[in-house]
């Protein structure tokens, strides 16, 4: 955005995040998609953003007038993080390489694989030959199946004003990227653990994938302070090292990127 601003032209928020998601991919080399570019560049205060990465159609969901007032808070581990460097790219191959495998299976048109989705596959297909998939890939699948899911009931549970049923939604995510997803570091799964039973958090999960950096959480403000404390003392417990390092932080939604 600076650098149209200095040069006289102008792109839409959607083209801002578009034109970051490929510098990322091709000249940085990480295998990623839209969500983290689309929420800096689209995303408004109080709104949920609802994005579609397989037509790039969005639509921000504003909060309903009777939801409860609710707080961020975000729990950085003291360990930085390089997507590159982790096993990010390997879990992107992992999810084609079991779409490829069902569309075999079902004896279907194949594509290259940079053109294969798991998103193109009906779950009714993927159920039909699971079990014929090795176990790492079937596991992907799972969790892209279940993550397809959650994300339509956690609009829901936004448009309802449910926070509590939202935060369990983040925590069955963050569940799946454990067990099916397997990624996390140590540290990062050791704070979502601790979250778990605080007074005053919704529920939360790794920001990104969680091999680094940092969790979020939904909490209720009045106890934020409290309970932001309480994980960060679980968490030390078992990471001392991180003590100069680890932080945690109460944030408010606000608008993404713009010039102020």
């Amino acid at each position: 955005m600076a650098f149209t601003k200095a040069n006289g032209f102008e792109l839409t928020p959607f083209e801002v995040a578009i034109t970051a998601s490929i510098a990322e991919r091709e000249y940085i080399g990480l295998n990623n998609g839209l969500l983290d570019q689309a929420c800096i560049a689209l995303g408004k205060k109080n709104e949920l953003l609802m994005l579609d990465c397989h037509t790039n159609e969005y639509r921000l969901i504003p909060a309903n007038p009777q939801m409860p007032p609710f707080k961020i808070a975000i729990f950085f581990s003291g360990l930085t993080r390089s997507l590159v460097n982790s096993d990010y790219n390997l879990r992107v191959s992992e999810c084609k390489t079991a779409a490829w495998n069902i569309l075999a299976y079902d004896d279907a048109p194949l594509k290259p694989m940079d053109q294969t989705f798991l998103r193109d596959i009906p779950k009714q297909k993927f159920d039909e030959h699971a079990d014929r998939l090795p176990k790492r890939f079937r596991k992907r699948a799972e969790h892209f199946y279940g993550e397809y899911k959650r994300v339509r009931e956690a609009v829901t549970a936004w448009e309802a004003g449910n926070l509590a049923w939202l935060g369990e939604i983040s925590n069955a995510s963050c569940e799946s990227s454990k067990q099916k997803y397997e990624c996390g570091s140590p540290e990062l799964i050791a704070i979502h653990d601790a979250m778990q039973g605080v007074d005053g958090i919704y529920g939360g999960r790794f920001s990104g994938a969680g091999f680094k950096g940092a969790c979020i959480a939904l909490v209720e403000p009045e106890k934020a302070e409290k309970a932001a404390a309480t994980v960060m003392e679980r968490y030390l417990e078992k990471f001392p090292q991180y003590a100069s390092t680890a932080k945690a932080y109460i944030c408010e939604s606000a608008d993404g990127a713009r010039f102020v």
